[in-house]
């Protein structure tokens, strides 16, 4: 079958190209699926580029995937081929970037047959960071006040949208040329992330307070430029490593931090949080169908146009949400 295969970490990306590999055996509880359409994420360029932790050996790049089922390991119940799926995968396995892909059967979703895979395959990886920090840790909802940072990326993008879903006044981090962008995803207000007076621009457009929540998915080094942001008592989200609290003065903040880390639950073994990637996309599936949810495609390409895809998204030369077609 054909795959995007990375034989080593190299920072310009070269050793990752099309090849022929063969076709993966769905173990016990696993399932084989047919791809159909897959998502790039930020976290593909980082493993090929070697930013994040890397793999043993040659490795099938990509974590996001819909398609049907086409094959049953031993011990799977309540799946059966020819079922369409869609689900986040372990990025310490071969990846879905290929013709055929095997996952654990109980990270799947049931795609319903109105929605389409390019559309579900958009969701998982950015999708679930997003409701994983807002709706499982910061528990956000009608009333509260966030600031969401990277606007115009894929898990911010889904964190506006997951936010005005659950009733929260969003105030959205974006330049000055992306703003339209942000406020079409539903963003109450939008701020340049830029200017120097940013917390006080937060502070006036909620009253004199700080936000109750803040999504943060680029880390700022210093934790207190997004702490700053925040009311006393507030919560901050982070998808990066965790920000330097070295400098932060005790008392002073009094906020709860809250990491989120997909790959996390999957190098641990942690079952409960591996089953409810299922249930978390889910949900989002239901806010697709019922019109909460823009997938936020902004492009689509073949299989083999993914190497030159994963340069661009590392130069931060693409927004929204990239999509190959199988």
């Amino acid at each position: 079958m054909r795959a995007i295969l990375c034989t080593e970490p190299t920072d310009d990306l070269s050793t990752t190209s099309l090849t022929d590999v063969a076709v993966p055996e769905p173990e016990a509880g696993e399932v084989r699926v047919k791809v159909n359409a897959v998502s790039l994420n930020p976290v593909d360029w980082k493993l090929c580029a070697g930013v994040a932790p890397w793999w043993d050996e040659p490795h099938i790049v990509g974590l996001d995937a819909a398609g049907v089922i086409d094959a049953i390991g031993d011990g799977v119940e309540g799946w059966v081929p020819g079922e369409r799926v869609v689900w986040h995968g372990n990025l310490n396995r071969h990846g879905v970037f290929a013709e055929y892909a095997t996952t654990p059967a109980h990270v799947l979703s049931r795609l319903p047959d109105d929605i389409e895979d390019t559309h579900a395959a958009a969701i998982p990886c950015a999708g679930f960071t997003a409701f994983q920090g807002l709706v499982r840790k910061a528990r956000i909802g009608a009333g509260d006040v966030a600031v969401i940072q990277g606007a115009t990326g894929g898990a911010g993008g889904f964190g506006i949208q997951i936010a005005k879903a659950r009733g929260a006044r969003v105030i959205a981090l974006a330049r000055e040329e992306e703003f339209d962008w942000a406020r079409r995803l539903g963003a109450d207000e939008v701020l340049d992330y830029r200017v120097p007076d940013l917390p006080a621009r937060v502070r006036a457009v909620n009253g004199g307070e700080g936000a109750d929540i803040m999504f943060e998915v680029a880390n700022p080094g210093d934790a207190r430029k997004s702490l700053d942001l925040l009311r006393y008592n507030g919560q901050l989200v982070t998808i990066d490593p965790l920000p330097d609290l070295s400098n932060t003065p005790a008392y002073t903040y009094a906020a709860s931090i809250h990491e989120v880390a997909l790959g996390g639950a999957y190098g641990h073994g942690h079952l409960p949080t591996q089953r409810d990637f299922a249930v978390m996309g889910d949900e989002m599936l239901a806010m697709l169908r019922d019109g909460q949810l823009d997938p936020m495609i902004t492009e689509t390409m073949a299989l083999e146009d993914i190497p030159d895809a994963l340069k661009r998204l590392r130069m931060r030369q693409v927004k929204g949400k990239l999509v190959a077609v199988l």
